[in-house]
């Protein structure tokens, strides 16, 4: 196990060197002056090589690159050109709804994925199981914006409130906050739980076909306690390994959605600080989704070798 977890964590400090060399050449090189989109067109040249300074555009690639890395170090991002605030403490401050948003969304989709998976897996063949099947590919082809927009119709004239700019800080109300975030954790449930109904279905079929299930059986051990106590326990790594995966996504996926019900997390930021060409912002939030990606995957992988481990 030791020498697993010391692999493992070689191969994710190789991935993040690879993702920030990435990031600084390709920031580096796209077209655009971030001094003019900051100040504007009208502003003087004076002004623009002062912004240019302060941002460091006007040093040579390798300074730029070692200041980067300086930086990654002792986790300076830097300040942003667009909002004038220090890049950390911005993630910091979007950081907590876009992972609201990324919890509620699995903990529905695993919820929603467990019930129906086991029930088709134990009806294989029946309407049920017809009908996960189904929803598996509806949850595959449904784009997230045409699904936002049908939800914030459907509030609207149906339920009478729309949550567009009706956002609550999770500081200021929890119930009022919950209800702000509903829609948008609706849809991303729905786009999770189609892979990961898939597989509880596939793998709890795999488990209820194999021969000490079929001895369970024999034994005289009910269908629910053979299901419930045995199949399911065996059949968890695929999800599991399936949730770490949705869950790393989900922290850099959200844009589309936030933006839908303009809700001010991480993936909105992310898109303002495209549009605006703020460098600093941008290499600081693409950073920390990557490490938290690459974190997600190597504690997922982890906890699958010691469920492995423990079955042994």
């Amino acid at each position: 196990m030791g020498k697993y977890v010391v692999r493992r964590l070689g191969a994710a400090i190789a991935v993040m060197l690879l993702v920030s060399i990435i990031t600084f050449i390709a920031l580096s090189i796209i077209p655009g002056n971030a001094a003019l989109i900051a100040l504007g067109t009208e502003a003087s040249a004076g002004a623009l090589d002062a912004v240019s300074s302060d941002l460091g555009l006007d040093q040579s690639f390798l300074s730029r690159l070692f200041t980067y890395y300086e930086g990654l170090l002792t986790f300076d991002f830097g300040t942003s050109s667009y909002f004038g605030q220090d890049v950390w403490t911005l993630i910091l401050q979007r950081l907590p709804l876009t992972v609201s948003l990324a919890l509620l969304s699995l903990l529905a989709a695993f919820m929603m994925s467990m019930l129906l998976g086991c029930a088709a897996a134990i009806c294989k063949g029946s309407f049920i199981d017809v009908s996960a099947r189904i929803i598996v590919q509806l949850s595959a082809s449904i784009p997230s914006f045409w699904l936002s927009l049908l939800l914030l119709l459907f509030a609207s004239r149906v339920l009478g409130f729309s949550q567009a700019g009706s956002y609550v800080s999770m500081s200021e109300s929890i119930p009022l906050f919950l209800k702000s975030i509903s829609l948008a954790v609706i849809v991303l449930a729905v786009g999770e739980s189609g892979p990961l109904l898939r597989i509880v279905r596939i793998s709890m079929i795999g488990a209820m076909e194999e021969d000490w299930f079929t001895a369970c059986r024999v034994k005289g051990l009910s269908m629910r306690k053979a299901v419930f106590s045995y199949a399911l326990r065996s059949a968890l790594s695929a999800p599991v390994s399936m949730m770490g995966l949705q869950l790393a996504k989900l922290l850099g996926g959200t844009a589309i959605v936030e933006s839908v019900f303009a809700l001010p997390g991480l993936g909105r930021l992310f898109l303002t600080a495209v549009e605006m060409r703020d460098l600093n912002l941008v290499q600081g939030i693409v950073i920390f989704v990557s490490f938290s990606v690459v974190m997600m995957n190597l504690l997922t992988d982890l906890l699958l070798e010691a469920m492995k481990g423990e079955r042994r």
